[in-house]
């Protein structure tokens, strides 16, 4: 199943910014936060980062991709989801120069790129833990729809 971003889970990411895990090869977790989200594509997000985000997980992200995502502040509580994906940094070419022209206020040092591959519901309760990526794009949009109708910055 191709795993794409809801127009609401692209309103929570971008308005937000989002919490970024990754581990490493021992199990150890590394935590920052991306105060500059674009989704660039249905299913890739690109944070700018400044030298002291990037720094705290650069190390493990070298050798292991996978990236836990969680969108931050409020949208903890109304965007309930848990993305994850592979990443990789860059710190040079059209990408890199295109996300940080657009984060004002961030002094990017590296732009890390994340390919989305599973995401889960993060409600508490019944659905907690629940795989989304399984379903088709149009049946990920229903079941959103059907609990919430708030689109950040609409």
């Amino acid at each position: 199943m191709s795993l794409v971003l809801t127009e609401r889970m692209k309103g929570w990411i971008e308005l937000m910014g989002c919490h970024l895990c990754v581990a490493t090869p021992e199990g150890v977790p590394w935590v920052t936060v991306s105060r500059f989200a674009k989704v660039t594509k249905p299913d890739q997000i690109s944070f700018a980062m400044e030298k002291g985000e990037i720094g705290v997980i650069e190390a493990a992200l070298s050798k292991n991709p996978w990236v836990a995502i969680g969108v931050s502040r409020q949208g903890g509580i109304r965007a309930p989801y848990q993305f994850k994906g592979r990443g990789k940094v860059i710190r040079s070419g059209e990408e890199f120069d295109t996300i940080r022209g657009m984060a004002t206020g961030i002094d990017t040092d590296a732009v890390l790129i994340i390919d989305l591959t599973e995401l889960y519901c993060t409600k508490p309760g019944a659905e907690a833990g629940q795989r989304l990526d399984i379903m088709s794009p149009d049946a990920v949009d229903a079941w959103e729809k059907a609990r919430w109708t708030d689109i950040p910055g609409k």
